[in-house]
């Protein structure tokens, strides 16, 4: 079976935090999928079963868009409010490379996954994603020391 994200969907989640990266949050997250892969090719790399609906790495979003104030650090991308109405969002909100969630795709993290849409908030324009996936080069190739991985399926 396909997956029903592709990359550069923006989808709903119970994106893991960091003080337990193996479970999934209680409340919903937008996350964006930077990859998405079917149960065959996610039985390859994980090595065993995977769900059916395969596997997806994603990386945080958050409003707080004041977090961080003016001086951005590498990994993050600030979204303006207009940007982010033109992505299906009603509000401003960054996205944050450094904070990349490695999950099976199944209800237990996407919670809207049995519904028409799979929890599909928009697929974000291919500018922004170029720069999203830029932007996660960036992080590996300069700081990889800033990395946050969470989920059941991340490397150890």
């Amino acid at each position: 079976m396909a997956p029903p994200f592709r990359r550069g969907d923006m989808v709903w989640s119970y994106f893991p935090f960091a003080e337990t990266p193996d479970i999934p949050a209680r409340t919903r997250h937008a996350a964006i999928i930077i990859g998405a892969f079917s149960a065959i090719d996610a039985s390859k790399m994980l090595g065993h079963q995977a769900p059916a609906y395969g596997a997806a790495v994603a990386v945080y979003t958050s409003s707080q868009v004041r977090k961080f104030g003016d001086s951005l650090p590498i990994g993050i991308i600030q979204v303006p409010l207009d940007r982010a109405r033109q992505n299906k969002n009603s509000s401003a909100f960054f996205i944050d490379t450094r904070v990349r969630a490695y999950l099976p795709i199944h209800k237990g993290y996407f919670p809207d996954l049995d519904t028409p849409d799979h929890g599909l908030i928009a697929s974000i324009d291919p500018g922004l994603f170029r720069r999203v996936m830029e932007e996660f080069a960036r992080v590996n190739e300069r700081a990889r020391e800033q990395i946050v991985t969470v989920g059941p399926l991340r490397p150890r």
